[in-house]
């Protein structure tokens, strides 16, 4: 049986690939035939995968640092079909506590670095044509939270900007879309967790319907958004948060 999703043909680039959603999109990616380089600080975990997933390939990177993106770019030696930005810090802090120097560490690698890496890689002509372009966002670009203003803020611009690339690059019918996921499970929220109460905690997750979502629900959104089977869908933000945003639970 010829399996719906098919990524024989494809190299995909993922950012923040060395853990939560990133790393689960690499696996996916990998399970259906695609090629994948990922992007991440975890050098280790880099090369476990490399191990682990055929056609796989490991470029240790830290997105905060811009200066040196140059040689990131010149790492990816062949024309990309999909990019998804996955990499992503978050931070709580109240706006009277405001710290410039987290706030431009968080907005570099929530939202400059892929700007700048995208901007590049179209100079360099290194994405094809009909390549999907992914940012994952959250809800929190579109919802209000105490202490959230700074990643807020960065989710909110991949937002506006996947829209305005989507448009831009219409012409070459490069796709770009913004997935907007709820609360998952992964390293990165058990880190919030540990910075509030249970009490708290379980308050949230009575919040959403079907409880909180895992790396493989995004990982499955991201797929087909990299598919051709979504040759149709650009400029749009899809939420995905087990009904959190538009039930009343």
């Amino acid at each position: 049986m010829t399996s719906f999703i098919d990524f024989s043909e494809k190299t995909i680039l993922v950012t923040g690939a060395t853990s939560g959603i990133g790393h689960e999109i690499c696996n996916q990616v990998s399970h259906y035939g695609g090629k994948v380089i990922g992007v991440g600080r975890d050098s280790e975990k880099l090369v476990s995968m490399a191990n682990e997933l055929p056609s796989f390939i490991g470029i240790t990177y830290d997105l905060s640092d811009l200066e040196k993106i140059d040689e990131l770019i010149e790492k990816i030696e062949i024309p990309l079909d999909g990019i998804v930005h996955s990499a992503g810090i978050v931070k709580l802090l109240p706006i009277k506590f405001l710290d410039i120097n987290l706030l431009n560490k968080i907005r570099t690698i929530n939202y400059d670095s892929i700007v700048v890496i995208i901007s590049k890689l179209l100079k360099k002509k290194k994405i094809s044509k009909n390549a999907s372009i992914i940012f994952i966002s959250s809800i929190a670009g579109e919802m209000g939270m105490k202490g959230n203003f700074i990643y807020s803020s960065t989710k909110a611009a991949l937002n506006s900007t996947a829209q305005v690339l989507a448009s831009e690059l219409s012409g070459q019918y490069i796709r770009v879309n913004t997935i907007a996921p709820g609360q998952v499970e992964t390293a990165l929220t058990t880190e919030i967790a540990a910075t509030v109460s249970e009490e708290a905690i379980a308050i949230d997750r009575q919040k959403y319907p079907l409880g909180y979502g895992k790396p493989q629900d995004v990982a499955h959104l991201s797929l087909f958004l990299l598919s051709d089977k979504s040759s149709w869908i650009t400029g749009t933000t899809i939420t995905i948060d087990g009904g959190r945003s538009n039930i009343l639970n």
